[in-house]
């Protein structure tokens, strides 16, 4: 299944390491990222665990839809990820 995912990350020194960290979960569980696109740090509307900033980082991904429980199991034990959002990709018909 083709998946539209928006990650918010907590700003830290190295954003590139956190990114490679997603990166080689996404290979744990056999996701193939289509398209990445970084939207920098942006000032959000409200705080999210005292943070008034955080890193927007959007993905387009194909998955399997059993993996998707197992990501947000491992989204979950990083602090460095604050919210994360799957919408699935209708446009692309399956088979």
């Amino acid at each position: 299944m083709s998946y539209e995912l928006t990650l918010i990350l907590r700003i830290t020194d190295n954003i590139e390491s956190l990114k490679e960290l997603i990166k080689k979960i996404f290979q744990k569980y056999n996701v193939t990222v289509i398209n990445e696109q970084s939207w920098d740090a942006k000032k959000m509307a409200y705080p999210i665990d005292d943070e008034s900033e955080a890193y927007y980082y959007l993905l387009n991904i194909e998955s399997p839809t059993s993996s998707i429980d197992k990501l947000i199991g491992d989204f979950r034990l990083n602090n460095d990820i604050l919210r994360y959002f799957f919408i699935r990709d209708i446009s692309k018909k399956t088979a």
